[in-house]
């Protein structure tokens, strides 16, 4: 997709980790990136590629996974819009591990590698956001594993319908949501087949909990009074009544929180 060098430096400019570096520093830069627009199930790179570019997601979701020598796929990462991918890849000749397909149409801003090395020896400020946003992800990648010892089937699909609600949730009643990802790719997220989150969802439907057609979810007063509400107005459901309330904060699902408020949240100059 054919970009001005006067828009890329405009959309750089909006994104925080670029945010108040010299003009001249941005339009390096610019000089380097390009707005890439792909249909569902596109690479943007596989496991083995050299790292070329760092990414800006502007619209869509894809999926970074890791695959065994036998054919097995596992999704370690949905990346939303407003996040970035392809960071600390940059700064190592090593192989990518993982490969990022799109899940959806994606459109995304890609940033040449070079460029953002020039910058950030230019630029100290830029590196420490950098270097927090790594940070960032090497903590969700810890809030993951803990996620997936000790959490249950129940409990992740409890957290995802919980994090796509937002922070509305605590004041309605009934939530209308629509799923953002396939639910094959949202299982395979999970940890578990498609079958076991049909069942998920069949057994949190039984108990009067959600509504499930299709990609859409409504999210019933059980579950809202059940999940997010404080927890003094809890009450134990029929699904889950057992665990501990799910924290409405949890990010296991998607970097999307602590690792995108590192990427695009970041003040340090």
């Amino acid at each position: 997709m054919h970009t001005s060098l006067d828009d890329l430096s405009l959309i750089l400019g909006e994104i925080t980790l670029f945010r108040a570096l010299p003009e001249h520093v941005i339009s390096d830069i610019a000089r380097s990136a390009d707005i890439v627009s792909l249909a569902k199930g596109k690479a943007v790179y596989a496991a083995g590629d050299r790292p070329r570019a760092l990414y800006h997601v502007m619209s869509g979701h894809l999926k970074v996974s890791v695959s065994s020598q036998d054919g097995g796929e596992k999704v370690i990462e949905i990346l939303s819009p407003q996040q970035l991918f392809g960071v600390a890849e940059l700064f190592g000749d090593s192989p990518c591990v993982s490969s990022v397909e799109t899940v959806t149409p994606v459109v995304m801003l890609a940033v040449g590698r070079d460029s953002v090395l020039r910058a950030i020896e230019q630029e100290p400020g830029l590196s420490r956001r950098m270097l927090s946003a790594m940070a960032q992800r090497q903590s969700s990648i810890e809030r993951d594993i803990a996620a997936d010892c000790f959490q249950s089937g129940t409990a992740k699909v409890v957290d995802y319908l919980l994090r796509l609600a937002g922070p509305g949730i605590d004041k309605s009643r009934v939530v209308e949501l629509e799923l953002e990802i396939p639910k094959h790719v949202l299982a395979a997220r999970m940890g578990f087949t498609p079958e076991t989150l049909s069942r998920i969802f069949r057994e949190l439907s039984d108990a009067g909990m959600i509504h499930v057609h299709g990609k859409h979810v409504t999210l019933m007063e059980a579950f809202v009074r059940t999940h997010a509400a404080p927890p003094a107005l809890r009450r134990d459901g029929p699904v889950g009544a057992s665990r501990a309330p799910i924290s409405h904060g949890s990010t296991w699902f998607s970097r999307s929180g602590a690792g995108q408020a590192a990427a695009f949240g970041a003040r340090s100059a």
